[in-house]
């Protein structure tokens, strides 16, 4: 397929105007979809799972400038999308890390708020400009619409555990604040549909029962 690497992230605007765009997430639904599904579709992958599940083409995003270095130099001719300051958690981040590989663009977005964080309140006024919320997965989908998606549709994107898993195989856990992702989420998506934007979730199983699968969130409980 092959992705563009614009001049200017400007170049990203509507891109992909009036497509399908997958945004996929680390949750352990993906364990029961064959990363081969993606391989024609256009997809936006959280901060490394495109890598990991080895996808030959996919635009990364990721709050973490080091995130964005690692992806950007295995995968030198793919776009990788990440914040102006650095918004982890952590203090990694100094000017020497300040990410220059030709292949990441630096967003402006509002600033971090983490469990703080309000939809209304936060969501950047400038149209070049993309959320910043308590999970990667925020600026994901508003990327996604910032490239011109007609309908998003969300994979592994749980905030919960599968068959007590909280991630897919082989990608690293890291922090799950299931319960702030589980509120903030469903706001972020109602956002952009309010753009005339389809969000939806890809569930791999037949129906909402899951097929005898346990799923538990901090709000749900399946089969457990």
């Amino acid at each position: 397929m092959g992705l563009t690497l614009p001049a200017e992230r400007e170049g990203f605007k509507d891109l992909h105007a009036g497509e399908t765009i997958y945004v996929i997430g680390s949750g352990a639904s993906l364990n029961f979809i064959d990363p081969a599904f993606f391989a024609d579709k256009i997809c936006v992958c959280v901060n490394r799972v495109g890598l990991t599940l080895a996808i030959d083409d996919f635009y990364s995003v990721t709050h973490y400038h080091r995130d964005a270095m690692i992806v950007a130099a295995e995968y030198p001719s793919l776009p990788i999308i990440t914040p102006w300051d650095d918004l982890g958690a952590g203090t990694w981040e100094a000017a020497s890390h300040i990410p220059t590989e030709p292949n990441i663009y630096r967003f402006a977005t509002n600033r971090q708020m983490f469990a703080a964080f309000n939809v209304e309140r936060d969501w950047p006024e400038d149209e070049h400009a993309l959320v910043a919320g308590p999970t990667s997965l925020h600026m994901t989908m508003h990327f996604a619409a910032y490239l011109g998606a007609k309908s998003i549709i969300l994979a592994g994107t749980d905030c919960g555990r599968f068959d007590d898993l909280s991630n897919f195989s082989d990608y690293s856990i890291g922090d799950n604040p299931f319960t702030v992702w589980e509120q903030t989420l469903p706001l972020v998506a109602n956002r952009i549909r309010s753009m005339g934007i389809n969000v939806m979730s890809l569930n791999p199983f037949v129906t909402p029962a899951l097929e005898g699968h346990a799923f538990r969130s901090p709000s749900v409980s399946i089969n457990c």
